[in-house]
């Protein structure tokens, strides 16, 4: 049975038949009123569930990409499954980015991306210093003489295998050492944070930025300076004794046009936000995408002008509170502020690499009344 759609995008023909296939292997094992191990993402064949609700978490979070072989379904370690080894070929990976090479994504320079090459122009012709200027010429340097890599998509594959497998960051420092030292000409990483140092070229990271003790004012812009709140006066640090002054909390902020520019960057991406006009087809009282909700086409009457230009993106924003360390008895949360492109197809709309992270705000409480969109 060719269980690749594991690796496969939820919501796909694909991956609905495979889900299908998956449940009826059970059912020939189990009985159905008989819980089952729940092999979805967050569960990890950790939780014993009913078989429907296991087969709406494979649909929503997805089937765990490391549980190839069903053994706590009823089959045998020995077995062998179609399309293991070739597992990482042709399915987007954690980075969103396909293994596939398509000539109409890549040129003939190693396999560069032409999404690359149109950013770094774009760039330039703005007279911007692009920031993976370096990672640009890596992408077109092979990696050793006769490689099919360059060092960006070696890093690229190793960094989606570290995240696939989960192998810790010193086991991968390790593994990076020893390849650097093996090909010294490569000029690979020697660590898990030289690796993510050189892919942070690409643009995409995150400034601080420090905030009220009581939510009043964030110390940027005309408060950049300031040490204290001008609104309740409390102090912006925690301790100003020190020669290394700690702030209250800091605002995590992960800009959002250059990741939106992105998407612009990549003929499939930019194709596939005019998906919502071009493509989808309204059925009367049914509602498959957010465009044929009523809040969509009451901002279409509003702003016909913004209405006019199926590329201009509509966003929707959600938030929720978590604690990083698993205790729900310490006083501490955080709450990550996420953007997803509303025009994309309703299967990409869903998709984890379309959920971009804008803001991570520092807990205790909920920013309830102080979280000004």
């Amino acid at each position: 049975m060719d269980r690749r759609w594991v690796y496969g995008k939820q919501f796909t023909p694909a991956y609905v038949k495979g889900v299908e296939e998956f449940m009826n292997f059970v059912t020939e094992r189990y009985p159905e009123d008989t819980d089952i191990r729940c092999p979805c993402v967050n569960c990890l064949n950790q939780r014993l569930r009913p078989q429907s609700e296991v087969e709406t978490h494979i649909h929503i979070y997805g089937m765990s990409a490391t549980y190839t072989r069903w053994i706590h379904h009823g089959e045998s370690a020995d077995t062998e499954v179609e399309g293991i080894e070739e597992d990482v070929e042709g399915y987007d990976n954690d980075f969103g980015i396909n293994m596939d090479v398509d000539d109409d994504v890549y040129d003939d320079d190693h396999g560069v991306p032409e999404m690359i090459g149109e950013l770094f122009a774009t760039a330039e012709a703005d007279g911007e210093e692009p920031r993976f200027a370096g990672v640009l010429g890596d992408a077109k340097k092979a990696l050793s003489p006769g490689s099919s890599h360059s060092k960006f998509s070696f890093m690229v594959r190793m960094l989606y295998m570290k995240s696939r497998y989960r192998i810790s960051n010193t086991a991968f420092s390790a593994m990076m050492k020893l390849m650097s030292d093996g090909y010294p000409n490569s000029e690979l990483p020697k660590s898990y944070n030289e690796a993510m140092k050189y892919l942070k070229e690409l643009g995409l990271g995150y400034e601080n930025i420090h905030v009220c003790k009581n939510n009043c004012v964030l110390f940027r812009n005309v408060n950049a300076k300031l040490n204290e709140c001008p609104v309740c006066t409390e102090s912006r640090w925690k301790d100003e004794t020190g020669s290394k002054r700690v702030p209250h909390k800091v605002l995590r902020h992960f800009p959002l046009l250059p990741r939106l520019k992105r998407i612009f960057a990549s003929k499939q991406t930019s194709e596939e936000t005019q998906w919502h006009k071009k493509v989808r087809k309204p059925v009367a009282n049914v509602m498959s995408h957010p465009a044929d909700g009523e809040a969509w086409k009451d901002f279409d009457r509003k702003y016909p002008g913004f209405a006019n230009d199926p590329r201009n993106l509509r966003l929707a924003l959600a938030t929720d509170g978590f604690n990083p360390f698993g205790n729900m008895s310490t006083q501490y949360s955080m709450w990550p502020v996420l953007v997803t492109p509303l025009n994309l197809p309703p299967w990409e709309c869903v998709n984890p690499t379309n959920c971009f992270m804008s803001l991570l705000i520092p807990g205790p409480r909920c920013p309830g009344k102080d979280f000004d969109l």
